[in-house]
């Protein structure tokens, strides 16, 4: 660990007020756990903070205790002064909130993506760590803050998510060490698996169908698209659900060296796109074309088009970096 970042951080966290946390669009296990267990660390210093989110909280995330306390609005009567954007390597990956984060007096940045803008007054970024729940939990270490039942599960949340289950090669030693300790102060692994990967409604599971029987593959293989649209949300009568785990299908298939997964938001003509690889290229690359970013094996970015120019977009742009 940064030691330098880290202390910079802590002295920013204790000596500033009215906080505002948030994160990136469409937000998964990593950006919800972190920001909860930030909230509930300031709270125990009695700072005034809020966590305004562009996005509103998946499903499958909303069992965690402070979930319920994310906005998609800061309080008209809230002026921040802090802000702490977390998982977030690209200031306007926060979306609507990232109109705020000028008018604060101090920002400060936690990530753990290699593609970070060191945007911030206080960056604190490690690409080495599995997940940015992993660097909060050396925070409250740090600052010896005890960790309660809320806080453990989250910081748990956001490691287990954000390594595929440990699956995924940002899995270190270190990031078993920082789970033991969890899970030696009361995390239970089999019920917090439960809460996270296995409480699916049918309609989760019938998009889910719709969108692998949509799979394609181009570049003889090598590259595989998966789509979700808004019609499929309309068939099923439901308007957002999780789709973390859809992106890992394409990538599990045989010959493919880039999965992109593209799904349409709310909002016309902006797409949404994950992309995953096997290790063997370096999806960050890919994602940074279109403004985003991420690690080397998984990254996103947000495209400003409708679905069909954005899948030609990509195509192109993924065959020149399989030639790389």
């Amino acid at each position: 660990m940064d030691r330098e970042s880290i202390n910079q951080t802590i002295e920013a966290l204790r000596n500033n007020d009215k906080f505002l946390i948030t994160a990136h669009v469409n937000p998964e296990g990593d950006s919800i756990g972190s920001q909860i267990a930030v909230y509930y660390l300031l709270k125990s210093l009695n700072k005034e903070v809020y966590i305004v989110n562009h996005d509103r909280v998946p499903d499958n995330l909303k069992f965690l205790a402070g979930a319920e306390v994310i906005l998609n609005e800061i309080p008209e009567d809230f002026v921040p002064k802090t802000i702490v954007i977390l998982d977030c390597p690209v200031k306007e990956r926060a979306g609507s909130v990232s109109k705020n984060i000028l008018d604060c007096e101090t920002i400060i940045n936690i990530d753990h993506h290699v593609s970070n803008e060191f945007f911030g007054d206080v960056n604190w970024v490690e690409s080495g760590v599995s997940s940015v729940g992993e660097m909060v939990f050396y925070l409250f270490k740090e600052m010896k803050i005890s960790f309660n039942k809320e806080v453990i599960e989250a910081i748990y949340t956001a490691i287990v998510t954000d390594t595929g289950m440990f699956n995924y090669n940002n899995t270190s030693n270190e990031t078993h060490k920082v789970t033991g300790e969890l899970i030696s102060a009361g995390v239970n692994p089999k019920e917090m698996h439960g809460k996270i990967f296995e409480n699916k409604s049918i309609s989760d599971i019938r998009l889910l169908g719709k969108a692998l029987s949509g799979i394609t593959l181009e570049a003889d293989g090598r590259i595989a698209f998966m789509v979700l649209t808004r019609k499929m949300y309309e068939e099923e009568g439901v308007e957002e659900i999780s789709t973390d785990e859809f992106i890992n299908f394409p990538r599990s298939l045989k010959g493919v060296e880039i999965a992109a997964f593209l799904k349409e938001n709310s909002v016309p003509e902006k797409i949404n796109v994950s992309f995953r690889s096997k290790g063997k290229v370096d999806v960050n690359i890919l994602a940074s074309k279109f403004g985003g970013g991420g690690h080397q094996q998984a990254s996103g970015c947000i495209l400003n088009c409708v679905l069909d120019e954005a899948r030609e977009k990509i195509l192109e742009e993924s065959i020149k970096v399989l030639e790389l």
